[in-house]
């Protein structure tokens, strides 16, 4: 400290090398490990959304199966008959049972899109029914998936039945 007075008082002001070099060393550590917990909490947040896009198809598939039930005929939307049952474009626009109503799955979501994942790809969708050995009756259910390589939730099945 006393050296560093003495070299202002000299006209001799600034940091030296090694000065700037731990400076600069300590700020790539911390931006280093900044970058780190970004990457997990970007992961993890989509990891999240693409589960909740699941569920919200869903309670959306749901809905449709209650109101089809109630007019008699319970039936969640057809299975896609495309290449790894995929919920494209073509199958979210075509009409579910024209003979009920001319409702496509797209028009069963509040902005009249099936959810996709965080890549923009849509889900695996099938759609089952089985006979209840235990209770009798019929069960149906719902099998989403994400088969998107690039998808923190690659792989990951939700099922549900009724």
């Amino acid at each position: 400290m006393i050296k560093k007075i003495k070299n202002y008082k000299n006209g001799k002001h600034g940091f030296t090398l090694l000065e700037l070099v731990v400076a600069v060393s300590l700020i790539g550590i911390l931006l280093g490990g900044g970058f780190v917990r970004y990457s997990k909490v970007t992961r993890s947040t989509q990891k999240e959304r693409n589960r909740a896009n699941m569920v919200i198809i869903q309670k959306t598939f749901f809905q449709y199966f209650y109101r089809m039930h109630l007019n008699g005929n319970p039936h969640f939307p057809p299975t896609p008959l495309n290449d790894n049952t995929v919920m494209d474009s073509t199958w979210c626009s075509t009409v579910i049972d024209s003979s009920m109503a001319l409702t496509a799955p797209n028009h069963l979501f509040a902005n009249k899109s099936v959810p996709k994942n965080n890549m923009g790809n849509p889900f695996s969708y099938q759609s089952f029914v089985t006979p209840d050995t235990i209770q009798g009756g019929t069960m149906y259910s719902i099998e989403i998936k994400d088969i998107d390589p690039d998808s923190p939730t690659n792989g990951e099945i939700y099922r549900f039945s009724i």
